[in-house]
């Protein structure tokens, strides 16, 4: 397989090249780029315009009346998605499990985090016991300190 070698021109030579390696692709010929301090989209985005995501949660959050074990309830559309789904779960359908499953692994009430311990209550001690308690754990502070600087030292 041959290597083909760049084609190196000297620079005073101006055939129209150095305009053509201007352009490709994210790089458009310059008239039609746009002006600096221009965008794309001059009028912008729409007054009152929706995005995805808050049309979803527009319809997530819509009520409706529905009769539930003879009382007339109101219930969003999101609780009346999530009630088929677990009544149709407890009949056995597969797919529906799944999905009630994995909204309640992912939304569902988490697990506390359970750390192990002992929560130590001294026991009420008079000013006079606590001082003398102070003062021996102040004392074997400073034995402890004095150890450390023997064996440095």
């Amino acid at each position: 397989m041959t290597r083909r070698t760049p084609r190196i021109l000297p620079p005073d030579t101006n055939d129209g090249l150095e305009a053509k390696g201007d352009v490709g692709p994210g790089r458009p010929p310059k008239p039609s780029r746009f002006k600096s301090g221009e965008t794309g989209n001059r009028k912008g985005r729409p007054v009152g315009a929706k995005g995805r995501k808050k049309i979803v949660e527009q319809i997530a959050n819509e009520k409706h009346w529905v009769v539930a074990g003879g009382e007339r309830r109101q219930r969003s559309t999101l609780a009346l998605v999530l009630l088929s789904l677990r009544n149709l779960s407890v009949e056995g359908k597969v797919r529906a499990f799944q999905a009630f499953h994995d909204y309640l692994a992912k939304y569902g009430p988490q697990e506390p985090i359970r750390s192990g311990g002992y929560l130590v209550v001294p026991e009420v001690l008079t000013v006079e016991e606590w001082e003398v308690e102070h003062a021996k754990v102040i004392e074997n502070q400073r034995r402890s300190k004095d150890e450390r600087d023997t064996k440095r030292g």
